[in-house]
């Protein structure tokens, strides 16, 4: 009867969940291996108290430091059980990437919310790497050449760090290291001006960025990772490029080239060129500054490769910049095109079989396009990757939510546990508060606010535990969870589940708390289910599509 109730519900059901048993444990590892990396801290206590699982334990000693990570299963078996397919989840306390991963993975639609900035930075990165199919983050690590119908990819989107990818952003990379700031110019479309300003974020430092004037949507994200973007009448290139040469010039910092163009990007791009086929008929590539042109070019030169190159320009007349930086033959080794397009204007066919190109760049050689080619992919902006269903949000959820206005089908997360474990002194970080009664009001706060997100007869999952105070009793941290749910929501108590976690440390460290002070060591954590709306109108689970796998877990299961 289990066999058959895993079969349909992944786990069985019942009101304890047990995942010291094989099946969770080997389910567990089945989602790690997709990539999930734990939440590594550096504070003293807490840390291991929520999940000792030696798998995990071996990978803490391997790091050095403590360690939380949210059980993927669990999360996996939430989901399934009380969102609707593909639905949208809203998880105020975000943390680690897990929850936000699984989402993605399971084909739901996630908003998480967390105040730690560098570690929503670790989530995207985390991401990134899995769903750009191979974590690629080495810099010097040749990217794939895939095949999609009668046509090879080379996948130079794969390179991803920091939040971006491309080969744009390797050069930037390299560009970027010992920088004291960094100072670039683009147009307010380029992908440039993501990648420096995330670039600067990785390495800990300032960024300015000069653009024409004008609608900055597209640079939003830049500036939610802290970029300054200065915009400038006329909007001609050597406008801008004159303002960045300046600013970098008194203030000391690293000017990022516009269009990459400098040698560094030629000698990346020509370094991924050694796994390109000897066979190929042709490479194709969209062109803007040409830079990718002139490092391709240079590397099947010293390959002593005698394949054809169609560029295809989007952007500027490249050849002043290929005169300069490719080989001297480039005339008799590349054929130069228009795209036909607007540089701003994006074509209506942006897919190459199920790969989603860039809609300004390489979308646009899908016409030119014939068998036995070679598109050379670039890279891939943040605003149309596939990051997009997924979305973590730097802030304090008590002031987020309240600019939220979505409605969302599932309440999903795992709060602070006061001081348990104390995640950074930022403003607004409940597991900072000096007293539990202010942790408390703000924690009410932001139930309330994300049931008020809720929509009608959905269901919302806190994941908690007991907590001591400074004299050894227990808090009550699980009823005032309750507590707050059903004396100031719409959702209400339905359904309380006791998971039990595996050992771990704890036959040591219980030790030390129960010989002195009969405390006893504490295994488990509660998930407590709340429902708003009518009960008459919880709809059937269907088994069928809870007991089907999907994805990327499909080839470890």
């Amino acid at each position: 009867m289990k066999d058959l109730l895993r079969k349909n519900f992944v786990i069985p059901p019942f009101s304890i969940l047990d995942t010291r048993q094989q099946y969770w444990q080997d389910r567990k590892r089945q989602w790690i291996s997709l990539g999930l990396k734990p939440e590594v801290t550096n504070y003293q206590h807490g840390a291991m108290q929520v999940d000792g699982d030696s798998f995990l334990v071996q990978e803490i000693a391997k790091r050095g430091g403590n360690v939380s990570i949210f059980d993927p299963v669990l999360c996996e078996i939430m989901y399934k059980w009380f969102c609707p397919k593909k639905g949208k989840i809203l998880d105020p306390f975000a943390g680690g990437s897990v929850r936000g991963i699984v989402a993605t993975e399971l084909g739901y639609e996630y908003v998480g919310i967390e105040i730690r900035p560098e570690q929503v930075e670790s989530n995207w990165e985390q991401y990134f790497n899995i769903f750009s199919d191979i974590g690629i983050d080495s810099l010097n690590f040749l990217t794939p050449v895939q095949e999609i119908g009668n046509i090879k990819v080379k996948r130079d989107d794969l390179f991803s760090k920091g939040g971006v990818c491309g080969g744009k952003a390797r050069t930037c990379f390299h560009l970027g290291k010992n920088a004291k700031g960094l100072v670039t110019a683009g147009s307010r479309v380029s992908p440039q001006i993501n990648i420096v300003a995330h670039v600067a974020k990785y390495y800990g430092i300032p960024c300015h960025c000069h653009t024409p004037n004008g609608d900055i949507s597209e640079l939003k994200d830049a500036q939610d990772v802290g970029a300054e973007i200065i915009q400038h009448t006329g909007g001609y290139n050597n406008v801008i490029i004159s303002h960045a040469k300046d600013d970098a010039k008194k203030l000391g910092w690293t000017e990022i080239p516009f269009g990459m163009e400098c040698q560094e990007a030629v000698n990346q791009t020509k370094r991924q060129t050694a796994n390109i086929p000897s066979d190929i008929k042709r490479i194709v590539i969209s062109v803007g500054s040409g830079m990718s042109l002139c490092g391709i070019l240079w590397g099947l030169k010293e390959r002593n490769l005698k394949i054809q190159v169609l560029g295809v320009c989007v952007g500027a007349n490249p050849t002043n910049r290929l005169k300069e930086y490719a080989p001297s033959d480039w005339s008799k080794m590349v054929e130069l095109i228009d795209a036909g397009y607007d540089y701003h204007k994006k074509p209506k066919i942006t897919k190459l079989g199920d790969l989603e190109l860039d809609p300004i760049y390489e979308a646009k050689t899908i016409p030119f396009l014939k068998e036995g080619d070679l598109l050379w992919v670039v890279g891939h902006r943040k605003t149309t990757s596939k990051p997009n269903k997924t979305k973590w949000v730097t802030g304090d959820s008590s002031k987020v939510l309240d600019r939220v206005k979505n409605k969302y089908d599932f309440v999903f997360t795992c709060p602070p546990y006061y001081d348990l474990e104390v995640y950074s002194d930022l403003t607004g970080e409940l597991s900072a508060f000096k007293t539990y009664k202010e942790f408390l009001q703000v924690y009410k706060d932001i139930i309330v606010k994300s049931v008020e997100k809720l929509k009608d007869n959905r269901f919302a999952c806190y994941v908690v535990t007991e907590i001591r105070d400074e004299k050894g009793y227990y808090r009550n941290f699980v009823s005032d969870t309750i507590n707050i749910f059903n004396d100031h929501t719409d959702a209400k108590f339905y359904n309380d589940i006791i998971l039990v976690n595996s050992a771990g440390t704890l036959p040591i460290r219980v030790q030390n708390m129960f010989v002195p002070n009969r405390k006893v060591g504490r295994q488990h954590q509660n998930v407590l289910v709340f429902y708003k709306g009518d009960i008459k109108n919880i709809e059937p689970i269907d088994k069928e599509y809870v007991g089907k796998q999907t994805g990327l877990l499909d080839k470890w299961i």
